[in-house]
């Protein structure tokens, strides 16, 4: 008859033959790296770390893990990057922990914005328009461009066409 046997005897079994390589420990410490660097970018856009202590725990990674850490937070920055909203926690950690020019991330923003303007008074321009053509006039009416599913959809697209323009930019000093 044959032996019984539980599935912790089975998976102790196959876990003998398992060995972990090399770049297997390399690519654990690498993910470690990257999670921790996830948390104090998060901390900090909260306001739970200051930019300063930042500097202090990315210094703190050893010189194998620096350059893994630094890449980390420097796409976080780059993701968290809105062309509308408060982007100054990002640059103090762009500027004060990465050392990264931040002139040409404001050149960009600003043509960004400036472009956005023109698109949004074209827009309200348009939605009053609209609302004449239905009846509705006067010097109360403002167009809710929150609303406005046109509007949105140009909105996501300036921020992609701006997130791509900013992964081209060379920030190195």
């Amino acid at each position: 008859m044959a032996e019984i046997r539980s599935t912790l005897d089975i998976i102790m079994e196959k876990a003998k033959e398992l060995t972990v390589t090399d770049q297997d420990k390399r690519d654990f410490a690498e993910k470690e790296v990257q999670g921790r660097v996830k948390g104090f970018f998060q901390k900090t856009l909260d306001g739970i770390l200051k930019t300063r202590q930042l500097k202090t725990e990315m210094a703190s990674f050893d010189e194998e893990q620096r350059p893994v850490a630094e890449k980390e937070l420097l796409a976080a920055c780059l993701a968290a990057m809105r062309v509308e909203g408060d982007n100054q926690p990002i640059f103090e950690m762009l500027d004060q922990v990465l050392g990264c020019r931040i002139e040409p991330v404001l050149d960009l923003m600003g043509k960004f914005q400036e472009q956005q303007n023109e698109a949004r008074a074209k827009r309200t321009s348009a939605r009053i328009q609209a609302l004449k053509g239905q009846g509705v006039s006067g010097s109360a009416v403002r167009p809710n461009l929150a609303a406005d599913s046109t509007w949105l959809a140009y909105l996501s697209d300036m921020e992609d066409r701006f997130r791509n323009r900013l992964k081209t930019l060379d920030l190195t000093q």
